[in-house]
């Protein structure tokens, strides 16, 4: 446990330093989104003028916060009013607290599921793959991890408040959040050691079973009525994702959709990712198939395949996987070091702004 902390802790301290002393406009180590969250940390959820809350037109580009969730910007907030740092600082902060706490609750899971060798390693590929900079460096990715990890955590250990406080965090980081409660339903029927069919053929026991996830859905729907009291749109969020050219459409019409080298570079990892996920299907069990396909194709059906790379990082069945692989491998220490190697490459070229998207 103590070497899994240190490995977080050493990885924040030297994207902190990096960023900060790197001769990029981005001295503060946060970019992309991240300016989004500290905008709203900041200023708040602002009434669109005119009622737009995005387009996209050719070389007229009109963008708004509404695209993004709260959770994170209110957790920004509160780590800027109790130490009293910059918003930036805060968010390089709140990343080394998050990635450590997404490492202790894998380490956890992952011991229940595999046992404490594999758990290990799982962790150490979690933390060492080639896009784990997003954990650290004003995203949303850790601590959507941190909220879907405790959520299965509780369902395999029973706890109705660990449940429904994860799985209300969940909702409220990303959207994509309330498609994983129905996940989150199929792995209780797994833990329970009965079948599929059950849930409509003994709905009573399973109402019983799920109960917490009422908490979510209730908490997602407060924030549609915030959304339209302020906008007029409940759904805000999703209109304004056109400002990033994003709607939504069929699953395979976000590929190679651009001539630039990110858009393609994005659409060959998000195939390599659909082959691994077929290939690997049969090592899983439902509930973690749903969740990456699900993690997958809801970002594909807003017809953009941006990002992915990023997006991937929350897979932890995947990583669980390769804890499995390493485990048992002589070449698992040359495999993490080439995989921290790649890191580095892709925070060098996030800093610089070049050929990747956020």
């Amino acid at each position: 446990m103590l070497l899994v902390i240190g490995v977080v802790l050493g990885i924040s301290s030297l994207y902190s330093i990096w960023g900060k002393f790197a001769d990029v406009p981005t001295r503060d180590c946060v970019n992309c989104d991240a300016g989004w969250y500290q905008q709203i940390a900041a200023e708040g959820y602002r009434t669109p003028v005119d009622g737009d809350l995005g387009h996209w037109h050719g070389a007229d580009i009109h963008q708004t916060e509404w695209a993004f969730f709260p959770l994170y910007p209110w957790a920004v907030r509160a780590t800027v009013q109790i130490t009293g740092s910059s918003t930036a600082d805060s968010m390089l902060l709140l990343g080394a607290l998050l990635s450590g706490l997404l490492a202790l609750l894998a380490l956890r899971f992952f011991t229940v599921l595999k046992g404490t060798a594999v758990a290990f390693w799982g962790v150490m590929a979690l933390l060492l793959q080639p896009f784990g900079i997003y954990f650290h460096l004003g995203m949303t990715e850790a601590l959507f991890l941190c909220a879907l990890l405790g959520a299965f955590y509780s369902v395999a250990r029973h706890s109705s408040m660990g449940l429904a406080v994860c799985s209300t965090a969940l909702v409220l980081t990303r959207p994509n959040g309330l498609f994983l409660l129905p996940v989150l339903l199929v792995y209780a029927v797994e833990v329970d050691g009965a079948r599929i069919d059950d849930i409509w053929r003994k709905p009573y026991r399973w109402l019983k079973r799920s109960w917490p996830l009422a908490f979510p859905v209730m908490a997602f729907a407060a924030y549609g009525v915030f959304q339209w009291d302020r906008t007029g749109d409940p759904f805000a969020f999703s209109s304004a994702q056109a400002g990033w050219g994003r709607s939504f459409t069929w699953p395979f019409m976000g590929f190679f959709n651009g001539g630039d080298i990110a858009t393609q570079f994005d659409s060959w990892y998000t195939l390599a990712l659909f082959a691994l996920a077929i290939a690997v299907r049969k090592k899983l069990p439902l509930s973690f198939n749903l969740l990456i396909a699900v993690s997958i194709l809801l970002p594909l059906c807003s017809g953009s395949v941006a990002s992915m790379p990023r997006f991937s990082t929350v897979l932890f069945p995947l990583f669980l996987l390769a804890g499995d692989v390493m485990a048992r491998s002589r070449w698992r220490i040359p495999i993490l070091a080439a995989a921290f190697l790649l890191q580095l490459g892709w925070f060098h070229l996030w800093l610089h702004g070049e050929l990747i998207t956020c």
